[in-house]
């Protein structure tokens, strides 16, 4: 499993402004086609956007599926087929489903999860960016 260096807890700045989650997701991180948890969103947090931008295509020889979210699935942040995984390039402004719609009830997890099918791929990176706010007008 990566280690999540920079901490667990949930960020949340007293300022009005967009605060984000960044990781970084190898197609042989260990743990990856299970789901890895990578960082927490606070609660009360409204996901804005999320960006996902491929340094290094992945290319496992039938599908390659990269998804984020916290539930069972880990895709109601990025869905499979939001991003197309064999090109690099950014993906923008991709938008939540589900729970994570609105302000979140708890503090949440993040986890990453990469399926692939056919040959096993021997590369892939991508860089995810969750952009949220928070409430912090009380």
């Amino acid at each position: 499993m990566a280690t999540n260096t920079k901490g667990t807890s949930a960020r949340q700045y007293r300022e009005q402004q967009v605060h984000y989650l960044r990781f970084l997701v190898n197609y042989n991180d260990a743990g990856i086609a299970a789901g890895v948890k990578k960082q927490t969103l606070p609660k009360g947090a409204i996901i804005v956007g999320t960006d996902v931008h491929n340094a290094t295509a992945f290319n496992a020889g039938t599908t390659n599926v990269l998804t984020v979210g916290g539930g069972t699935n880990f895709n109601e942040i990025v869905a499979a087929g939001d991003v197309d995984e064999t090109a690099t390039g950014l993906t923008q402004n991709i938008k939540p489903t589900s729970t994570f719609l609105g302000p979140l009830a708890a503090d949440t997890d993040v986890y990453v999860k990469y399926t692939q099918t056919g040959t096993a791929a021997t590369a892939g990176k991508a860089t995810v960016i969750v952009k949220y706010v928070v409430d912090n007008d009380l």
